[in-house]
């Protein structure tokens, strides 16, 4: 008999998403570990264009046949009920990243085992808790990690452009969030009346990961303005590259960050205090590198606990027989 295939059922979605970089780096690592494993995709020939991941991938428009009883599908938490649409005797798990996308995939279901989900991954204990109290399903924790990229071993010590970079996903504008335009208003106004400094702002976006990296290995500064996110993954790849962070605790953000010891970090939408902080971290106090030394440093250390390593770990131990 075959050895059970496990088939990740990814979105056809190729804005750079680190989420859905983590479904094809699952099957990349499960496929190190030993298993038969590959990427679906909706529609052939798509696969993601922005991310190097050299893993099998097959669509459902040209399957030639679906999976069998013994083999397992896991799923987007945004792809829930779209999965249990599919007449598929194959076994069913559910992979959350994101505890605010629950609802938006279960299709007016109350919970996944009504959907035939017999397992959930989650990416954080919070994550994790949530699956098992609200949804009725137990959940393994499977923790996402940082690109090896972002982790530069000059980090903490390689000179730096006096550029801040702004992250916020354009999903939060469309819902009606200012906290963008009132911080490019304001501090592009502040700093145009300082011009001697050569402070500017820099957005992120449309950018390549690799490209990413890059920018945050050069910057001195990252503000994120996200505020519903688990892992919210420009903080954490901003804390392996060395660029200081500033940035809402995004909910998700209360399980790793602590204000002032690896991050200055901010309730959600608390703007004015955060631009408060940033312009007096701009003003060159003769404390101010001893400052950013320290908080650079226990920054890579809260980063170094997402590793590539780690997620195999946890991944071995969910996927273990029996």
């Amino acid at each position: 008999m075959p050895a059970p295939r496990i088939h990740y059922l990814v979105p056809d979605y190729d804005r750079p998403s680190w989420g859905i970089a983590m479904l094809y780096e699952h099957v990349a690592l499960l496929r190190e570990l030993g298993h038969d494993a590959r990427v679906l995709h909706e529609r052939a020939p798509f696969r993601i264009g922005w991310y190097a991941c050299d893993v099998p991938v097959a669509h459902l428009d040209a399957l030639d046949s679906p999976p069998a009883a013994g083999d397992l599908l896991v799923v987007p938490e945004v792809s829930a009920a779209r999965a249990a649409a599919l007449d598929w005797p194959c076994r069913r798990w559910v992979f959350v990243q994101g505890s605010f996308l629950v609802e938006s995939g279960l299709g007016g279901a109350a919970g996944y085992r009504e959907l035939g989900f017999e397992r959930a991954l989650a990416v954080l204990p919070f994550v994790a808790e949530i699956v098992e109290r609200h949804y009725g399903l137990a959940a393994a924790l499977v923790p996402p990690f940082v690109a090896p990229g972002f982790f530069l071993p000059d980090a903490e010590t390689r000179p730096r452009s006096r550029t801040i970079l702004l992250a916020v996903k354009p999903e939060y504008g469309a819902l009606g969030a200012p906290d963008r335009e009132l911080f490019l208003r304001v501090v592009n106004r502040e700093l145009a009346a300082r011009p001697a400094n050569g402070w500017r702002v820099e957005e992120l976006h449309g950018l390549s990961h690799a490209a990413v990296a890059t920018r945050m290995a050069d910057a001195t500064f990252l503000v994120c303005l996200n505020t519903h996110e688990a892992f919210n993954t420009a903080v954490p790849e901003a804390m392996a590259a060395g660029c200081v962070v500033l940035c809402y605790d995004a909910v998700g953000g209360t399980e790793f960050l602590v204000d002032g010891e690896n991050a200055w970090v901010f309730p959600n939408h608390h703007l004015w205090p955060l631009i408060g902080k940033l312009l007096a971290l701009l003003d060159p106090a003769p404390e101010r590198a001893a400052e950013l030394g320290r908080l650079r440093a226990a920054a890579r250390r809260t980063a170094e606990r997402f590793t590539r390593a780690a997620t195999r770990a946890a991944l071995a131990a969910a996927f273990a027989p029996g």
